[in-house]
């Protein structure tokens, strides 16, 4: 037998919802430094806006070659603890320290020296996040292996995502304005919810375990970064993933723009934004069950359809829109969100298992390296695309404010908003068509996969598996399992 399975079950609601904490940090600082670190550098620490955005660029830039890297690392890290585990307890120093850096200059002044130490804190912040959350990505895979259970801990995930989403959209603002010392009122935001997020690591390293088969490594190249792209799966994979991210994205980036300029009510902002996080957050509970029931396909096929319905009647809506019709019909785009998160984080898991059958190694971490490069790689472009738009259509925040709005930026910011983030439901339709790693598929292929862990490459495949294996990897069933 080539290796040994180390096997363990702890399937429990506290394994869930130990697991599922870790995105407290995920979604949850995410959402803060989306919202306030722009508004931070530039009213707060009195940066232009072009300097502030180089920090953030220079950050996403070094995402780029941390986060496959760091992927890597996981995979050949070998400690008592596992392979991504240790990196849970390492990771929730740099998580609190990083966080209170990113929020505090420590009575620097200068812009040349603030702009040094932003752009190092944010490099931290990033490290940071890629220490704790590529680890994160890739340990489902190896904690649970029944297709139906892998569906449930992504649920329980997700909740805590989109629950600390809403949390921390209300919160950190209440704390920052509450202090009439702005930089004071940071700070105290910082070293809370720092502290929140350091704990939520521990949590997640004391209830999270791996099941690692032990096997001669040969060790990695760069190499694989591009190689992963060669299994079947993984390209509809990040067809699906991409896709419904950006569709998000470009809600999320446009929302503010689009109840200003377009319905005249930026005062609904805020409560069209909550509701679609609270709608986002019930539906991820309810698109959990039916994913367990009907497969993970299901839910993203409902909430695509939901969205694309959703955006017709949000078209429609005008500035004589009634506040409370214009708030319902923009939280229908959660049960889009919700589906759309859903598929993408539940398959994950089940991409490294392909993986396995046709190179026969446990790459969790690369896959979720590369995954996480990705989602930052196409959000990065999202958000860069819609202000070359913006500027395209127009866009004035003078204008908006007097009230003289061109026509050209109202069925401009219009059209982003609802026919964008269709096109990309659409994409992500036709990419999800063709994926075929159903719960039937799946178990086929732990059996094959069973048999080689067993017999080695040896192994052969029952006749029966052979059209299933080849459909899923794209390889022929003679080269599967490193043959």
């Amino acid at each position: 037998m080539k290796g040994r399975m180390k096997m363990k079950q702890k399937n429990g609601l506290l394994a869930k919802l130990a697991y599922g904490s870790g995105d407290i940090y995920g979604g949850g600082s995410f959402l803060i430094v989306g919202v306030l670190f722009l508004v931070f550098l530039t009213n707060v620490e009195g940066l232009s806006g072009v300097l502030a955005g180089i920090i953030i660029f220079i950050g996403k830039a070094w995402d780029a070659i941390t986060d496959p890297f760091m992927g890597i690392i996981s995979d050949r890290t070998r400690t008592r603890f596992g392979r991504r585990r240790i990196y849970f307890l390492i990771g929730s120093v740099p998580v609190l320290i990083s966080w209170i850096m990113l929020w505090y200059s420590f009575g620097i002044t200068g812009t040349t020296a603030k702009f040094i130490y932003f752009t190092f804190a944010f490099i931290f912040f990033s490290s940071a996040f890629t220490i704790v959350m590529v680890p994160y990505n890739a340990i489902l895979a190896e904690m649970v292996k029944d297709y139906n259970k892998r569906s449930a801990f992504t649920g329980v995930r997700l909740s805590f995502s989109a629950g600390a989403a809403i949390l921390c959209a209300i919160i950190p603002p209440m704390i920052t304005g509450a202090i009439d010392d702005q930089k004071e009122g940071y700070l105290v935001m910082a070293l809370v919810f720092g502290l929140v997020f350091g704990v939520c690591w521990l949590a997640v390293f004391l209830g999270t375990w791996e099941n690692t088969r032990e096997s001669e490594d040969p060790g990695f190249s760069y190499k694989d970064w591009l190689s992963i792209f060669k299994n079947k799966a993984f390209r509809l994979y990040a067809g699906i993933f991409v896709s419904s991210q950006m569709a998000i994205d470009v809600v999320m980036a446009l929302a503010v723009y689009y109840v200003g300029v377009t319905l005249r009510k930026p005062q609904l902002f805020v409560p069209a934004m909550a509701a679609i996080l609270i709608v986002q957050f019930v539906f991820i509970g309810i698109f959990s069950v039916i994913s367990q029931k009907y497969g993970k396909k299901v839910p993203a096929l409902i909430a695509a359809i939901v969205w694309i319905v959703d955006a017709v009647l949000i078209f429609t809506l005008s500035p004589q829109t009634p506040d409370l019709v214009v708030i319902i019909t923009c939280s229908f785009i959660g049960i889009g969100a919700a589906g759309c998160n859903l598929v993408s984080w539940s398959i994950l898991p089940d991409i490294s298992d392909v993986d396995e059958l046709i190179t026969g190694r446990r790459r969790e971490g690369l896959y979720s390296g590369v995954s996480t490069f990705l989602r930052k790689l196409s959000g990065g472009i999202v958000v860069g695309a819609i202000g070359l738009m913006l500027d395209a259509v127009k866009y004035s925040a003078l204008a908006v404010k007097s009230g003289n709005i061109d026509p050209v930026t109202d069925w401009g910011v219009k059209l982003m908003f609802t026919v964008i983030p269709l096109v990309f439901l659409i994409v992500m339709l036709l990419a999800l068509r063709k994926y075929t790693l159903n719960k039937q598929e799946f178990t086929v292929m732990q059996n094959v996969l069973n048999n080689f862990r067993n017999n080695g490459k040896t192994a052969k495949i029952d006749t029966e598996y052979v059209t299933v294996c080849e459909q899923l990897t794209g390889v022929s069933a003679g080269n599967l399992y490193g043959n």
